[in-house]
């Protein structure tokens, strides 16, 4: 509880951290997803919400591929959030997704292959 609202704390375990943590607000319909969704945009270009997906997820790659840490946790973080209501994704870096791309966001990060690489 925050207040009078009621938030969900949702597992993120190994995406960027052992012991992370989301917060889910099911009366907003936000999800505060940490570094999850994080871009590291140029200076020049920081809107606070997504426009454009595809311009905006190649900001968003790198950081993914190198600091999420579980494949496995990857996907059992994308099914869980993919069953909730979100309206907006608000990472702590870069622009909030809304709307359609919060689930194009979400598959996204479900086909990424992050962390250690095959070899």
């Amino acid at each position: 509880m925050l207040g009078r609202q009621a938030l969900q704390a949702i597992p993120a375990h190994y995406l960027h951290s052992s012991g992370n943590f989301n917060l889910y607000d099911p009366e907003a319909k936000i999800l505060f997803s940490g570094d999850i969704g994080a871009a590291l945009l140029p200076p020049d270009n920081q809107p606070l919400f997504v426009s454009d997906f595809d311009s905006h997820i190649r900001f968003a790659e790198g950081f993914h591929r190198r600091w999420m840490g579980s494949n496995e946790a990857k996907r059992q973080w994308c099914e869980r959030v993919s069953r909730l209501q979100i309206d907006m994704l608000c990472p702590q870096h870069g622009s909030i997704f809304t709307g359609a791309d919060v689930e194009r966001f979400i598959h996204w990060f479900d086909e990424l292959h992050v962390g250690m690489l095959d070899v």
